[in-house]
């Protein structure tokens, strides 16, 4: 995808005033919108257009979410489709999730942290695209990092610790993975060294003033100076990344186990993906440091 072009995002929903509302929305922040008001529609669409992104209901008429994911999926197995739900359709939504889509948002949603998301995805996305420095011949790489929170930068590290994912994983998967790591590092940063809370955030994106928080934050305390301590390891058979913070942690034993039918009522939307995403999300007691690993299927 050049640089100068217009990404384009397909909106997939059969509620009329929403979907306007997204297009006019998209267009607004620089991409080009294209509206589908079903499945059937959108995956013919998807066929011609190729959009960067897919942004869809989860029950629709004459398709719903996991159908339209395994379609756009056989088209392009390296499809990002984002899904829309309200509560209810907790198992359609779990199952899309598992069958490979990228992130989901509860009704009502934000409107900034969707096209956020969306930004994320696109640039992942991108630089999958792009790369062309990964080597066939690796065997095994361990990295480290530490990012300071007053400049944490967070991309260059998921690029460094991505590099060779595709020796081992699908291409399909790369951008599911990348998000993970982007999860918990953004949780490390935010949730970690600037004890900003789940609430304070969404309270922050509504009110459009989510940097100012963090700028806050990292004034407070000295909270600037913390660091994000972060070791990857990718062998021929798995990924660990562990990610350590300085902050003074949190009570982890409340995020819900994906299999619970109520998961849509948690704010920690990120830590949730990671636990589908990987085949392990471990913390420590204190709650500061995490381990994620994913193992490639025999």
């Amino acid at each position: 995808m050049k640089s100068e072009s217009k990404p384009r995002v397909l909106i997939v929903d059969d509620e009329v005033i929403l979907r306007n509302l997204l297009v006019r929305y998209m267009s607004k922040e620089g991409f080009e919108p294209i509206e589908a008001a079903d499945g059937e529609s959108a995956v013919e669409l998807y066929r011609i257009t190729k959009p960067a992104c897919v942004v869809s209901d989860v029950v629709m008429p004459k398709m719903d979410g996991i159908d339209l994911l395994t379609k756009i999926r056989k088209i392009d197995p390296q499809a990002v489709i984002i899904l829309m739900t309200g509560f209810g359709n907790e198992e359609v939504l779990l199952q899309a999730l598992r069958g490979g889509a990228a992130n989901f948002f509860k009704k009502p949603f934000n409107f900034q942290e969707l096209l956020d998301c969306i930004k994320s995805i696109v640039k992942h996305k991108a630089e999958i695209d792009e790369s062309n420095f990964f080597s066939p011949a690796l065997v095994e790489e361990t990295k480290y990092f530490e990012i300071e929170t007053q400049s944490a930068n967070i991309f260059p590290v998921i690029n460094q610790i991505s590099i060779h994912l595709r020796n081992i994983f699908p291409e399909s998967e790369i951008i599911n993975l990348k998000i993970g790591i982007e999860e918990m590092l953004a949780n490390a940063v935010e949730h970690g060294n600037l004890r900003i809370s789940y609430e304070e955030k969404n309270r922050a994106i509504e009110q459009g003033r989510l940097g100012l928080l963090i700028q806050e934050r990292i004034r407070e305390n000295n909270n600037g100076s913390k660091k994000i301590f972060v070791q990857s390891t990718l062998t021929q058979n798995s990924l660990q990344v562990i990610v350590t913070d300085e902050g003074e942690g949190f009570n982890w034993r409340e995020i819900p186990d994906p299999r619970e039918a109520n998961f849509l009522a948690y704010n920690g939307r990120g830590i949730f993906l990671t636990k589908i995403f990987y085949d392990s999300v471990v913390f420590n007691a204190k709650g500061n440091k995490v381990t994620i690993i994913k193992q490639k299927k025999k």
